[in-house]
């Protein structure tokens, strides 16, 4: 997925690169490239906690999650 969004323009090599060396200068530990990357982090952990089945990653963007699913089918 990181090479996606790298390639799709989304997200630089460059800007990549700079968050990775940001955060080792602030002793961060996880990095995310996407500011919506915590919903699905934060809905996982709730989940574990809860005992319950992971939640679908895609729910809010089944277009995603097909095309992903098709991809790895071909």
């Amino acid at each position: 997925m990181s090479d996606k969004a790298v390639g799709s323009g989304k997200v630089s090599a460059a800007d990549v690169a700079k968050m990775v060396f940001d955060a080792i200068s602030n002793d961060h530990f996880y990095i995310y490239s996407h500011p919506k990357a915590l919903g699905n982090v934060q809905h996982r952990m709730e989940a574990i906690v809860q005992g319950h089945n992971p939640p679908d990653p895609f729910k809010e963007r089944p277009d995603i999650g097909d095309k992903l699913r098709a991809d790895l089918r071909d």
